[in-house]
């Protein structure tokens, strides 16, 4: 399968964009087209989005969906601050304005630590809450420090027979594709208290890369 080459963060000077507006197009701070959301700051900033939150929200393209085999990747910045809130994809969805919504997603959080979390049916019974699955584990997490991002690429795929979590290039964990959800849409997942941009978000097929992020001009 295609994978994204990782970004150093000394190429990226995101965090002075974002603390000076006059850095960045007027056009470039609208919410993405096509983009579900509820969080209170969901801009397109190319390359890619910048995402603030207080609570936790799904943030998803209804066209963006994967089934078969296929692969969901996101490189991005975490910015400083306190928030114990994770972030990262999810895949599977389905309902997603409903309360029966179903997902299974893969986070990291400011603490190093990583986690899968499923929202599924099981025996014909919708589990209302949400599940912890393999974590938390401490595992490759990039953090930010005081006055830096961490860049962090984050990778699911989806097998005939199994689910594989990677973070920058690591597997990290694995799950059997029959216990999660898998076909449906794909996005982000994003918890509370959550500041960051995401440079990318593509769904992966065989030789196919289809990409949901708005691009730089000079990228298109």
């Amino acid at each position: 399968m295609h994978r994204r080459t990782k970004i150093t963060g000394s190429t990226w000077l995101l965090a002075a964009a974002w603390l000076v507006p006059s850095a960045v197009s007027a056009q470039a701070l609208a919410a993405p087209e096509g983009w579900k959301t509820s969080a209170e700051r969901f801009v397109a900033m190319p390359p890619g989005f910048h995402i603030t939150t207080s609570g936790s929200v799904l943030l998803y393209d209804p066209d963006a969906r994967g089934g078969g085999d296929y692969a969901v990747e996101s490189d991005g910045f975490l910015f400083p601050g306190a928030s114990g809130g994770t972030y990262g994809l999810f895949i599977g969805g389905s309902g997603l304005d409903s309360d029966d919504a179903v997902w299974t997603s893969f986070e990291i959080g400011r603490d190093g630590n990583w986690v899968v979390r499923t929202r599924a049916h099981r025996d014909g019974e919708h589990l209302p809450v949400v599940s912890d699955r393999l974590g938390p584990e401490p595992g490759p997490v990039v953090l930010p420090g005081e006055n830096s991002t961490g860049q962090n690429v984050l990778r699911i795929e989806v097998g005939d027979e199994s689910v594989a979590f990677l973070l920058n290039g690591e597997r990290v964990g694995e799950l059997p594709r029959a216990e999660v959800s898998v076909e449906g849409i794909a996005g982000f997942r994003v918890g509370v208290d959550i500041d960051l941009h995401l440079i990318s978000f593509d769904i992966i097929s065989e030789d196919t890369v289809r990409s949901f992020a708005p691009a730089r001009e000079e990228d298109s």
